[in-house]
């Protein structure tokens, strides 16, 4: 099977004809049935535990610290828990390439090849074959979690759910009032994002902060950041253990052999780019949270002219879905395409994609690379007014509709969802019951270490 089937999503039908395949798939699941959540008898901590077999042990503690900060936090890193939980849901039964993982947190900045600001999903480890509104159904939980964070009225936020559902639903409406060409070559530059769905003036002038915040933020200042001169006035990365940590020279050598391989699966021209570098330092460096644990490494380059640039490389394990009910140990015959799987989706669901972006083999388990914070930025939630949290869920969910627009199912899709705000009730409702799931996974994730 290919890293990313996509045959059962592929159609020879026309938009109309999939527009009303789609609406009658209300007569198999209608939106009550999609909005009632089905609790599923299962143990959390053994899947938890089953994903953390996969990780890096030293690292576990630190992992354990950034879950238990917050039920929001907790999910972002549990995420094995919703997908079983979707399995035995009702469904649309309407496949799309998903995220996998679109919670509030995945979408930001970034630079796109042409050195413009774009914002778009950004986290596609969990991503595969579908049924869409698993995606949805993340992004609108993840927004009452990350709400209650900050501490909003729930009526409010109870209100805001059911608007950024709708706003999904209207984005994907708007894609179809285009040609399937210009679906394809969508446009997520920052300005036109705020064209695409009407911000406010004070949304705009809280996206100019962010964006000059990210446009500083350059391969050098990456390098400055977080590598130092030694005493023979050479660059190396800054360890921090547990969480940064120089390999040793057998990694060393492997990630070499991988990094040549990588060059084959990349543009001819970034490779000739990078071909005027050589690898000069190496660490093992995690992030985020539910990533955290799984092996990522910083790779700096030295150029022919002394600059610099540093490559992130991530392992590229299963879904969750796998590693959470299955106790097989990882090797490369589970693991062999999962790097080809995340690029494949990334560069189907994301706008304009990162240049570098690749993948190749290493010792039994799969890795993906990216540039390293260039241009990035991701938005702390907790600094938000109401107005800007509105503004920026609302801006998620029609980048979601945009990024599933991508599968020719999406047509379907749209035929399903409709005009009718009764979809949109029926979600937030799904949604509003299963909060309840993560408060209870979340209070036993603390009461058993």
């Amino acid at each position: 099977m290919p890293p990313l089937d996509l045959t059962h999503i592929r159609q020879r039908h026309t938009v109309a004809e999939l527009i009303a395949l789609g609406k009658a798939r209300r007569q198999k699941t209608s939106f009550e049935q999609l909005g009632t959540f089905i609790p599923v008898d299962r143990n959390a901590g053994d899947y938890l535990r089953r994903v953390r077999a996969m990780l890096v042990p030293e690292l576990l503690p630190l992992r354990r610290e950034r879950m238990a900060a917050s039920a929001f936090a907790f999910f972002r890193g549990s995420v094995e828990l919703m997908d079983d939980d979707l399995d035995y849901q009702r469904t649309s039964d309407i496949p799309a390439v998903v995220c996998g993982d679109a919670h509030v947190g995945n979408f930001g900045f970034y630079a796109s090849p042409e050195r413009r600001l774009v914002f778009d999903l950004n986290d596609f480890d969990e991503a595969g074959i579908h049924p869409f509104e698993w995606d949805l159904r993340r992004l609108l939980v993840s927004i009452i979690l990350a709400a209650r964070d900050v501490g909003f009225k729930p009526k409010k936020v109870d209100k805001l759910v059911r608007t950024a559902s709708a706003s999904y639903r209207e984005a994907l409406a708007q894609m179809f009032d285009q040609t399937t060409l210009d679906r394809f070559y969508r446009d997520n530059e920052v300005q036109a994002v705020l064209n695409f769905g009407g911000d406010t003036p004070e949304t705009v002038d809280f996206i100019a902060d962010l964006v000059k915040k990210a446009q500083k933020r350059n391969s050098e200042q990456v390098v400055r950041k977080f590598t130092v001169t030694n005493s023979r006035g050479e660059r190396q990365f800054k360890d921090n253990p547990p969480r940064s940590v120089h390999v040793d020279a057998a990694t060393t050598r492997a990630i070499k052999d991988g990094i040549k391989e990588y060059l084959l699966n990349v543009r001819t021209d970034v490779a000739l780019l990078l071909s005027q570098y050589e690898v000069t330092d190496i660490i093992r460096h995690s992030v985020g949270v539910g990533s955290f644990g799984s092996l990522c490494y910083l790779v700096l380059l030295t150029s022919t002219d002394g600059s610099h640039m540093v490559l992130q490389i991530k392992e590229a394990l299963p879904t969750r879905k796998v590693g959470s009910q299955s106790r097989q140990p990882l090797t490369a015959a589970l693991e062999l395409s999962e790097g080809q799987r995340i690029v494949s989706a990334q560069r189907i669901l994301q706008a304009t994609s990162d240049v570098f972006l690749g993948y190749f083999q290493m010792q039994n388990k799969s890795f993906y690379v990216r540039q390293f914070r260039d241009m990035k930025e991701s938005i702390d939630m907790t600094t938000l007014d109401w107005g800007q949290f509105s503004a920026y869920v609302t801006t998620c969910a029609m980048i979601l509709a945009k990024a599933h627009a991508q599968s020719p199912t999406a047509a379907m899709i749209r035929g399903y969802v409709g005009h009718s705000t009764k979809f949109d009730e029926a979600m937030a409702k799904w949604a509003a019951a299963y909060v309840q799931q993560v408060e209870v996974d979340y209070q036993d994730f603390l009461d058993n270490p």
